[in-house]
């Protein structure tokens, strides 16, 4: 099973942006293997980009759109995933394989529909609500090389075993479900500099 890259390392790596899928690419179904395993056997994440897996590729794999529900396998895959429209407004308190542990306080919009392809190229048109959308929200940043530090409201640095803790108390939050959605300057110039 491929190890998931992180910061201390590779951030380089993970600031760039990520290829689009080609489907005649012959490595694509050891690719789309490898994310589905880690997928499968690390149960501390709700979803990766192939990028923190080393694989520079418009990848993402779903385990849980569910909060607080990293146990369950989705094993949802979108391919050359792009965002067609989003709106309103949530808070969460974010962590990240490949973040280490920095936490960081950030806003995502509520709704997304997102154009993506499925294993066999089939192009499909779908909408995600809720916690659904800060998990993909998420992942689609790593795709073009941004973390959720670069975004953060606030950033703290906290071990994973005190994080769910930390949560209890201060959760999810949908802060509007209509209004129109727009992220502010990236807090991270390195970001920009990957571009």
């Amino acid at each position: 099973m491929l190890k998931a890259l992180t910061i201390k390392d590779d951030e380089k790596f993970l600031r760039q942006i990520s290829k689009p899928v080609d489907f005649n690419d012959g490595e694509l179904k050891q690719n789309i293997h490898d994310i589905k395993e880690f997928c499968e056997n690390y149960s501390n994440c709700y979803a990766m980009a192939c990028v923190q897996l080393g694989i520079a590729k418009r990848i993402v794999c779903v385990r849980s759109s569910k909060e607080g529900d990293t146990s369950s396998n989705e094993n949802f895959l979108l391919i050359n995933p792009e965002i067609i429209s989003q709106r309103g407004k949530t808070e969460f308190w974010e962590a990240c394989v490949s973040g280490l542990d920095n936490f960081a306080l950030v806003e995502r919009p509520y709704e997304l529909t997102i154009k993506y392809q499925d294993e066999e190229g089939n192009t499909k048109i779908q909408r995600f609500e809720g916690f659904a959308s800060t998990v993909l929200s998420h992942e689609l940043d790593h795709l073009d090389g941004i973390f959720h530090m670069d975004r953060a409201k606030k950033l703290y640095i906290m071990p994973q075993e005190e994080r769910a803790k930390f949560r209890r108390t201060h959760p999810y939050k949908v802060l509007s479900k209509t209004c129109e959605f727009h992220y502010g300057e990236l807090k991270n110039k390195q970001t920009e500099n990957a571009k």
